[in-house]
Order: structure tokens, then C-alpha cells, then sequence
């Protein structure tokens, strides 16, 4: 009877360090996904470069980056014009996302 307490006991222990391990991975996998990843200006999407040049006409890029945000790519775009600087943030069809 003792071997069969002690191997339940075993089992359910296992199964919780499992399933926390598991919940460990998925928290460290979302914030790995949220960190933005500096691109090059040539990997930005056709249709987010096609807004930025109607949004910010006169604009110049500086840096550009992507992240994922709910499984859905987001490019957010650093522009400048006469010493003031802003971010722009765009998905891939280059429609405007608020962060």
C-alpha cells in the first residue's frame, strides 16, 4: 500500500512541475514575441511604405522595427522632419495600429 501512496504521489507531483514549467515556457515565449526586432527600411511592406508616404509626406525614416502583437505583425516606423521626431506604428496592410 505504501509503494502505491508513494507512487500517486509521485505522478501528481511530476504532473504539477509539468504544467508550471509549461506556463514558464508560454510567459517567456509572449514576452520574447512583444520585444521589438530592428529591420531594415527594404523589409518594411510595400503597403506600410505607400502610407507612410501619404501620412508623413516630407518626413524622413530613421529606424525601423516589427514585433508580433496578438499573433498579428506590427511595423512601427521612426520618422523626423525639422527636429521633431515621432513613431508610427502600421500592420501589414499599412492601416494605422495604436500601441
Amino acid at each position: 500500500m505504501r509503494k502505491l501512496t508513494y507512487l500517486i504521489t509521485v505522478v501528481v507531483l511530476s504532473l504539477i512541475s509539468i504544467t508550471a514549467f509549461a506556463q514558464d515556457q508560454e510567459q517567456v515565449t509572449k514576452v520574447v514575441q512583444q520585444k521589438k526586432l530592428e529591420i531594415s527600411l527594404d523589409q518594411i511592406p510595400e503597403m506600410v511604405a505607400k502610407a507612410l508616404t501619404i501620412d508623413f509626406k516630407g518626413y524622413s525614416v530613421g529606424k525601423a522595427y516589427r514585433y508580433s502583437k496578438d499573433g498579428q505583425l506590427i511595423y512601427i516606423i521612426q520618422l523626423s522632419k525639422d527636429k521633431e521626431t515621432v513613431e508610427a506604428s502600421y500592420n501589414t496592410e499599412g492601416e494605422t495600429v495604436q500601441l
